[in-house]
């Protein structure tokens, strides 16, 4: 496999991290509004307690996705200084609706944890909804960006003109020569983009780049992203909801934790039916249409083979064949221009001049793209191995979690036929406080390894491009050397660590020892000396 860049796995550390908190902030509002819910319609304080609980997490949990989404961004403007290229076009819009949807983010969940109790239950349910809505909203526009990364919407014919097995990516609403006249600025001169953006006049000499600066929310594949993505996140949040109280029933054999086990199994199987067959589904037809390196991959088609089954959920044709990188590298051949060629077309000049600096691209004329098509093609190809088991054993824990999503509703819920079934699986696991908690554990399984797994699959999948067909991880890293050296990694993962075991363990301290937490957090203020 192609070395990856080292501050590749440091940033993927980062993220996953403040993936985790995004699904807790996801999913926790949804079991807190079951509970509030219950507690209304049947006036059980049980309920209401479960509540409070939860919200005490989602508290915590709050704070800590802000710190980690800081290190985060701090991290791609430092660490990848030539995203600021995408963020001042593709990212601008959504990015800056996040500002705004993060605030109100804020602003409610503050407003819910001091009103929750003091006013009616159905007044808290609509303050949460609003928290919510605005938590959503804000993974909406950030999943918006990543679905550029992986299928840049706007750039037309750009990809497909250097990559021909590449799909048009929708409208071309960018200045292509610009665009491409920075690509072949950093090729020829060997300097990384955000070595040359950074330059004193660079944007007044490049000028306008976009012309909508909206068309990343016109993408089909940000849409059908946004869905899954979002019902990915809400079902991690559930199922460690759900696992961590029938974790207090296996502990206690207390049937009020029962209670409100029952509930959230049953919402999680109902958002489960949703996700797996129906989202997941349309996620991956478009990864198919869009992302045909990354579905070789998945598939571990390095040559084209027939599968009536792949093909059928694929295509939706079984006679199809899975297209593999033979067929790849044929279109690639099938490109008889050079760089010169397509400087020419472009009216692009020999001699560019980019911030005050002149580039001769003289040098690129005689490169052909079929070249560049097959090499790009063999760096893709390194990542088979670990994209097609990370694919599968995603796809395998997804079961895992369905099936046990549908033992645990038809244990609680009877249905004639099924609940005996369920029953009876059920019982393979032992006693019912046994059943419950490891059905429970399989649904964090199911749905954080899958998580985990298919990230990879998105994220990786689409390497040597960092956006897909057009830039390179290369060409956005800091140039800085100091950011690679073994002293500097140790001590980012370092505080990347300790930031979250920090935080997990303080969660930890709220969900089960509230008064404890208070105390430390009184300690650490030095209240009370």
């Amino acid at each position: 496999m192609t070395n990856p860049n080292p501050l590749l796995p440091l940033s993927a550390l980062g993220v996953y991290f403040h993936g985790m908190y995004i699904s807790l902030t996801f999913g926790l509002p949804v079991a807190i509004g079951i509970m509030l819910w219950k507690w209304w319609r049947t006036g059980d304080s049980d309920y209401y307690k479960a509540a409070r609980i939860m919200t005490a997490v989602l508290g915590v949990n709050f704070a800590l996705g802000a710190i980690t989404g800081t290190l985060v961004e701090f991290g791609l403007v430092q660490v990848w200084p030539g995203v600021n290229l995408a963020i001042a076009t593709f990212a601008f819009a959504p990015l800056a609706l996040e500002l705004i949807a993060f605030a109100n983010e804020i602003a409610f969940l503050v407003l819910f944890i001091v009103t929750l109790g003091r006013v009616k239950p159905p007044t808290s349910i609509a303050i949460l909804s609003l928290y919510a809505a605005f938590a959503y909203f804000s993974g909406v526009l950030i999943t918006a960006v990543n679905s550029w990364m992986q299928a840049p919407w706007g750039v037309g014919p750009v990809a497909k003109t250097l990559y021909p097995f590449m799909p048009e990516y929708g409208p071309n609403v960018v200045d292509v020569p610009k665009l491409v006249a920075l690509k072949l600025a950093a090729v020829a001169t060997g300097q990384p983009i955000s070595l040359l953006i950074e330059k004193p006049g660079f944007a007044q000499e490049v000028g306008i780049v976009l012309k909508d600066p909206m068309v990343a929310f016109y993408s089909p594949y940000a849409l059908v992203s946004i869905f899954h993505n979002i019902l990915a996140a809400i079902l991690i949040g559930m199922a460690v909801a759900t696992a961590g109280w029938a974790y207090r029933y296996f502990k206690t054999g207390d049937q009020k934790y029962l209670k409100i086990v029952k509930p959230l199994a049953g919402a999680f199987a109902v958002l489960f039916v949703i996700q797996a067959p129906i989202v997941a589904h349309f996620m991956g037809e478009a990864v198919v249409h869009y992302n045909p390196t990354k579905f070789a991959l998945m598939e571990g088609a390095e040559k084209t083979y027939h599968d009536p089954i792949i093909a059928l959920v694929a295509y939706g044709d079984p006679n199809k064949p899975i297209i593999g990188f033979d067929e790849l590298e044929k279109a690639c051949m099938s490109n008889t221009l050079t760089v010169g060629d397509l400087a020419k077309a472009l009216n692009l000049p020999q001699t560019l001049k980019l911030a005050g600096q002149s580039v001769d691209i003289s040098s690129l004329a005689s490169v052909k793209l079929s070249d560049l098509c097959l090499a790009d093609l063999q760096k893709a190809k390194a990542y088979m191995p670990l994209i097609h088991t990370a694919y599968y054993v995603k796809v395998a824990f997804a079961i895992i979690g369905g099936l046990a999503a549908a033992v645990l509703f038809f244990y609680f819920y009877k249905v004639p036929g099924l609940s005996a079934i369920a029953s009876a699986i059920a019982r393979i696991f032992g006693d019912e406080k046994r059943r419950v908690f490891l059905l429970a554990l399989l649904l964090v399984l199911g749905t954080v390894i899958p998580a985990v797994g298919g990230w990879a699959v998105r994220e990786i999948g689409r390497k040597p491009w960092s956006v897909y067909g057009l830039l390179y991880p290369s060409e956005i890293v800091t140039p800085v050397s100091y950011a690679a050296s073994p002293g500097f990694l140790a001590f980012a993962y370092l505080i990347i660590l300790a930031v979250n075991l920090g935080g997990l363990y303080a969660m930890y301290l709220v969900a089960t020892r509230g008064y404890k937490f208070l105390e430390l957090l009184k300690k650490g203020a030095g209240v009370g000396k």
